[in-house]
């Protein structure tokens, strides 16, 4: 099997089923694992301890065992292990009290002290560059028993990004520009080196708006900072895009997670209305293997945020689109499989057009 689960050190293969999903709007990903030991062994997992799971001779989640049910039948019985990266103890812990939050003060060194004040040893990396938070933003202490991950991912979706993790159980600042890969999917009619074993295409606008609009008070301190004042100016910051593909009389109004300009509200809009439209148009697809080249286990594994050619005559795709959720899957009867969903190339990106500059909702969102 080339899945596998390594538990502090010790390789296991003698799976019966296994697979692994990773996300790239998560911030943890998930694996699961079964197996059947014959009545009388050891049962070889407790919970609790540290794991990777490793799939053709690379580490894609480092984690821990956080599940583990035993089921017995009269000559047997059965293991199923499930757990975690080790980033999901952001999402799982509230935060107590943290100091030294003043700006400036970049995502980065938010997210590091966030992490530190949970006993945590996770690193932060930073695959796209954001600008520091000035003293006019307004960062803010958060109050004890804050979830912590709800408390970083407001400042990281004021700077429209992305937090998920690696197979190193990093966390990692990204953005979903998507490297381009020559791996590509395949479902022509008549072809003899399609790759797809079945594919599927949802369009789902049961979640997005014709309008949002985004509206936040400005803390008096930091604007005073910033040299702004007068009432207007704390009172009165709001945003807001149109999605021209959505029926009028469907509106969203949020309130900012943090004090916002004009502008900087109409970019959060906007980054509402893309993150909400890569959620209702996904393509999926299942193939065999879990590298590019399903004969080579040395060949490169699919990889989320990545750009892959669709070329599917059945749904009517021949577009690039961008991965953002890959399942592993492998079992003793159906073999080594992935399962791929995909949406718009720019679907997490700011640059669907170039924005009009209108303070009140005047962007317009096109395919």
């Amino acid at each position: 099997m080339s899945m596998l689960l390594e538990v502090n050190g010790v390789q296991y293969d003698n799976f019966q089923a296994a697979s692994c999903e990773l996300r790239l709007d998560a911030l943890a990903n998930l694996f699961s694992f079964e197996a059947i030991a014959a009545e009388g062994e050891p049962l070889p997992f407790k919970g609790g301890e540290s794991c990777r799971v490793i799939i053709n001779g690379k580490a894609v989640l480092t984690g821990s065992i956080e599940i583990v049910d035993v089921s017995y039948s009269a000559g047997e019985h059965n293991i199923m292990v499930q757990g975690r990266d080790k980033t999901a103890d952001l999402l799982d812990s509230s935060i107590d009290v943290i100091s030294d939050l003043s700006a400036p003060i970049t995502l980065k060194a938010i997210i590091e002290k966030v992490i530190a004040s949970i006993g945590s040893d996770v690193k932060v990396v930073e695959d796209v560059a954001t600008e520091p938070f000035n003293a006019a933003e307004d960062i803010a202490a958060p109050e004890p028993g804050d979830n912590a991950f709800n408390f970083i991912e407001k400042y990281a979706r004021k700077r429209q990004v992305l937090l998920t993790s690696d197979g190193d159980d990093n966390v990692v600042i990204t953005s979903g520009s998507g490297a381009f890969s020559n791996g590509s999917i395949q479902h022509i009619i008549g072809a003899s080196d399609n790759n797809v074993i079945e594919s599927s295409f949802s369009y789902d606008v049961t979640g997005r708006y014709n309008v949002y609009k985004i509206s936040s008070q400005q803390n008096p301190v930091a604007l005073n900072v910033s040299g702004v004042t007068g009432l207007s100016a704390v009172t009165d910051q709001s945003g807001g895009v149109f999605d021209n593909q959505i029926r009028a009389g469907r509106q969203l109004v949020l309130n900012s997670e943090t004090s916002l300009s004009d502008d900087q509200a109409e970019l959060r809009a906007r980054w509402e209305a893309n993150i909400r439209k890569a959620r209702g148009l996904v393509y999926s697809a299942t193939v065999m293997g879990f590298g590019i080249d399903a004969g080579d286990s040395t060949s490169d594994l699919w990889n989320i945020n990545t750009l892959y050619q669709i070329v599917d005559d059945y749904v009517g795709k021949s577009e690039l689109m961008l991965a953002n959720s890959i399942t592993f899957t492998t079992d003793v009867d159906g073999g080594e499989g992935t399962a791929l969903s995909f949406v718009d190339q720019n679907a997490y990106s700011l640059t669907l057009e170039e924005p009009q500059t209108n303070k009140t909702a005047a962007l317009v969102l096109t395919s």
